[in-house]
């Protein structure tokens, strides 16, 4: 298989597009000293792999996907309505849990945060189908996943559905398994791997060439990328008792349907949640929106051209650093879900600061602290070999980058709208003035499924 999500993104014209987001995480499975892991030929190299331009697979898995018009689709003939909202509502509740668990951290205060709860979870979702017992258990109440069944199908469906070809925006995700060369793959997971991640298999002489191994990997991810996240995988982030390692790359760029104008954008004070105020470029545009509002917050939604994404920007009325900590610890996928349903089409006066966010967690300790502390210790269990190799998690990376100005990000509004009664009169224009801390998603209008998540504490 090509790089097609690549080769569509090239098409898109950079000076019709001015704003972008880009996220990637990745997941390293590293094997114990064991007498059972095969040496590998060593005619047999990194180079030679990496000489084949489309990284095919050597006949891992009996799988045959169906291509159409240059892209694999994932199997999913078994994927229901139901089915694909189960899965949704796992990845919400994870968006939910993550995002507490990063502001719950003693070096967090005043930072800025984003990632995406969607490629953790996809790609945690590839490596949970080789886990079993206790560490199976623990991954599955961190991640929420429903039963296997019904994540596989309904995770192809989703796949497919951010794939498509859309002529008004850029949403892609791609999924990767990077396998030590001479060992012989679990057929049935790898099998589960290519049928409904649409996982491409390469094999990499970890054990031989770990450094040459992990440039080609972060080659990949800076293509699908756009470049904006050059090197996920720092020096020395493979050890050479790497066995495999999992990737997915999301990749998203747009237009917002209402662009802000630029002589609209004026220097103004942004508050922190602590220190001084500061000046930062603020566009501004008065327009309707969808617009809902509670006691402590404010809450926009912005569409993006094509009107199937949206950002959704919620803001304590207060600048008090207690309001945001309200909010960070009452904020629930529930609550997500009600603010999306309250959401009516009002005048908004609407102030926005232009940034840029990239972020970068130590995925470790925050997964062990959520939940699945056996996943990363020597007691884990994981079937991706026939050979009985103890393997575990040795890290996880996760980055992610967002670059927000008058031209947008794309997403969609008018199916989220639903006519409620407002908590201000429709005749007059609410003003939506985000000149201090505020949290943001951006999210599938048809599903609802959130994407990236972020807090803005420094614009």
């Amino acid at each position: 298989m090509k790089n097609n999500q690549y080769c569509y993104l090239k098409k898109v014209p950079s000076n019709r597009i001015m704003s972008a987001l880009a996220i990637t995480s990745l997941l390293l499975i590293v094997s114990g000293c064991d007498s059972t892991i095969k040496e590998s030929n060593p005619t047999d190299t990194v180079a030679n792999t990496a000489s084949n331009p489309d990284n095919t697979p050597k006949n891992n898995s009996d799988y045959k996907a169906v291509s159409k018009d240059g892209f694999i689709a994932a199997d999913d003939s078994a994927s229901t309505s139901n089915g694909v909202m189960q899965v949704i509502n796992a990845n919400n509740q994870f968006a939910v849990d993550m995002y507490q668990q990063i502001n719950e951290q003693p070096d967090q205060a005043d930072k800025n945060v984003f990632f995406s709860p969607y490629s953790l979870s996809t790609a945690m979702a590839m490596l949970y189908a080789a886990a079993e017992g206790e560490t199976k258990q623990q991954i599955q109440k961190t991640f929420h996943y429903p039963s296997m069944d019904t994540l596989n199908p309904n995770s192809a469906a989703l796949y497919n559905q951010f794939n498509k070809p859309n002529p008004d925006y850029k949403l892609a995700t791609v999924n990767d398994l990077w396998m030590q060369q001479g060992l012989t793959p679990n057929k049935a997971y790898v099998d589960t791997v290519q049928r409904y991640y649409g996982g491409q298999v390469t094999n990499l002489n970890f054990k031989g060439s770990p450094d040459p191994s992990r440039l080609i990997i972060n080659k990949k991810i800076a293509q699908h990328t756009n470049q904006l996240i050059p090197e996920l995988l720092p020096k020395g982030s493979i050890p050479s008792s790497v066995v495999a390692v999992l990737t997915n790359a999301v990749y998203f760029k747009g237009d917002w349907k209402m662009p802000f104008e630029a002589n609209s954008t004026f220097e103004q004070p942004f508050h922190p949640l602590t220190g001084t105020p500061s000046d930062i470029k603020m566009m501004n545009m008065q327009a309707d929106f969808g617009y809902s509002e509670d006691k402590q917050v404010q809450v926009v939604q912005l569409p993006y051209k094509g009107d199937d994404l949206s950002m959704l920007v919620i803001l304590p009325k207060s600048k008090d650093k207690a309001a945001m900590e309200q909010l960070v610890q009452d904020l629930s996928a529930d609550k997500i879900k009600q603010w999306n349903k309250d959401l009516v089409t009002q005048e908004v006066n609407l102030y926005l600061p232009k940034f840029k966010l990239a972020e970068r967690y130590d995925m470790k300790s925050l997964l062990s602290a959520m939940g699945m502390p056996s996943a990363f210790q020597d007691k884990a269990t994981f079937k991706l070999f026939d050979q009985p190799l103890p393997i575990k998690i040795n890290d996880v990376y996760h980055q992610a980058v967002v670059i927000v100005d008058e031209k947008g990000t794309e997403a969609a509004a008018a199916t989220a709208i639903v006519a409620t009664e407002a908590s201000a009169p429709i005749d007059q224009p609410v003003e939506f003035k985000a000149d201090h801390p505020f949290v943001f998603l951006i999210k599938d209008n048809k599903t609802d499924a959130i994407l990236f998540l972020g807090q803005v504490n420094k614009p």
